[in-house]
């Protein structure tokens, strides 16, 4: 394993760097524990390798790693996890964490389920911020696999909206994408 390091990575077209506690890499993806502010250690992010312009030392970076061994944060892999394709990815982010949280663009993020796919293209039944599933339309465009730049897992804001959509599910069984 690689010596304790924070990365700061450049993805193209976006104005702001990804930050997190570098855990491992592959060929196509670069896996970190997710920093989204300062000292804040939330979850994992992966980040497709073909999306990345530059992964640079920050101002600062020794303190950080300073104050993530001082707080015990761990250079550890999530139970389970292998490197693989995109659409293995994300069926293990499902089944491991309930659901599945990427972005394309800097601007967008979405939670749900995978509906369908094929080798290039899926489908998602999406949360809203509300925790309301919304399902697939059929004339709904796909997702495209590659245009994926970052794979979020077991971070706050997506378990919260988990509990929220199960919450509301037990407390209304029928409901819909409509509700």
């Amino acid at each position: 394993m690689r010596p304790y390091r924070v990365e700061y990575v450049q993805l193209r077209g976006w104005e702001v760097d990804i930050t997190g506690l570098w855990l491992a890499e592959n060929e196509d993806w670069l896996l970190l524990r997710y920093i989204p502010v300062d000292y804040v250690v939330d979850g994992f992010v992966l980040l497709a390798k073909q999306h990345i312009v530059s992964r640079k030392p920050q101002k600062g970076q020794q303190q950080t790693e300073q104050i993530l061994r001082l707080k015990g944060v761990q250079q550890v892999l999530p139970p389970d996890f292998r490197f693989s394709d995109t659409s293995s990815l994300l069926r293990w982010t499902e089944e491991q964490y309930g659901l599945v949280h990427f972005m394309e663009e800097e601007t967008s993020a979405y939670f749900g389920w995978l509906n369908e796919a094929d080798l290039v293209h899926f489908w998602l039944d999406t949360l809203d911020p509300n925790a309301s599933v919304m399902a697939r339309e059929e004339d709904e465009l796909p997702f495209v696999f590659g245009e994926i730049r970052l794979i979020f897992f077991n971070d706050d804001y997506s378990q919260s909206l988990k509990l929220l959509w199960q919450h509301k599910s037990r407390q209304n069984p029928l409901l819909t994408s409509d509700n």
